[in-house]
């Protein structure tokens, strides 16, 4: 080995890299590649791939079933994403500024549900919004109704299933920004004048301005694409594009459109990220 001391830091750097590289390659960069190519190729009469070039698969999509389909998943991603942020900031408040001594106790009382398979978690979802399940009971017992209704197979029951499993998604990263605020930045706002309400608006809230956003980010793009619980708790009624590429891909054999659906997918997601990246520069360059 040459002694040269930059080049042996580069050769222990690259070889420190080189099994995370090959994985990345393997199981996401090749995989990723794969559907690219199949988004553009045809279909042939037996549900197979033929190797032509095409954007006939892409321009399919512009039909208005498919656009119904696009906005029925983003109108219920951001719905999701809005009701996440609604009930996660005040936990995630009370939990950083008020729990104390209960605040662990709290955030790992929010980890054990995830120590459960998440269809089983969802599956007893079904159980609970039936026409036998507590929901309905504790409905018609209260008197708000006069006999169980079907919730199931409603999009009401498919953003009940979303907004559960991703609201511990919401509350962690803005937690996360809530923490760090020093209290003495709250109490100066408070011996200057402010009010709580003038304190939250410009003390807090822009502080924890990033956590937001990556609960927007963490909550908006799974949810864009979630299939399980659509199919679960919707009953297939309520299409969405998750629900879309698995039909194209398993019951249609229409594998070059369902890589075309993937991609639009994919390639929306990249965008979000990079609007949140963008927006978290501007935050931290405001705040430096």
């Amino acid at each position: 080995m040459s002694g040269d001391p930059a080049r042996r830091r580069a050769l222990v750097l690259a070889g420190l890299l080189s099994p995370a590289t090959v994985l990345m390659i393997v199981f996401l960069v090749a995989p990723m590649l794969i559907v690219i190519g199949y988004s553009f190729s045809a279909r042939d009469d037996y549900g197979g791939v033929l190797p032509v070039f095409t954007s006939e698969n892409y321009t399919a999509l512009l039909d208005p079933l498919y656009l119904h389909v696009l906005w029925n998943s983003v109108s219920l991603a951001g719905l999701t994403t809005i009701i996440c942020l609604i009930v996660g900031y005040p936990a995630a408040y009370f939990i950083a500024f008020r729990a104390g001594r209960l605040a662990p106790v709290l955030l790992v009382l929010m980890l054990i549900p995830f120590w459960i398979n998440f269809l089983i978690r969802i599956s007893a979802w079904v159980v609970l919004l039936g026409r036998n399940g507590l929901v309905n009971a504790g409905l018609v017992a209260s008197g708000l109704l006069d006999a169980p209704i079907g919730m199931l197979g409603t999009e009401g029951a498919v953003l009940v299933g979303l907004v559960y499993a991703f609201l511990p998604t919401a509350i962690f990263p803005i937690y996360a920004a809530l923490n760090p605020i020093p209290p003495i930045l709250i109490e100066a706002a408070d011996d200057l004048g402010a009010g709580p309400i003038a304190a939250f608006w410009r003390v807090t809230l822009p502080l924890s301005l990033p956590g937001v956003m990556a609960a927007i980010l963490f909550v908006f793009v799974p949810a864009m694409g979630a299939f399980a619980i659509p199919a679960l708790l919707g009953g297939g009624k309520s299409i969405v594009i998750g629900n879309l590429i698995v039909q194209l891909f398993l019951e249609f054999r229409n594998i070059p459109l369902g890589a075309a659906v993937s991609v639009v997918l994919l390639a929306a997601s990249i965008a979000l990220i990079l609007v949140y990246m963008r927006i978290l520069q501007r935050l931290e360059a405001a705040r430096s």
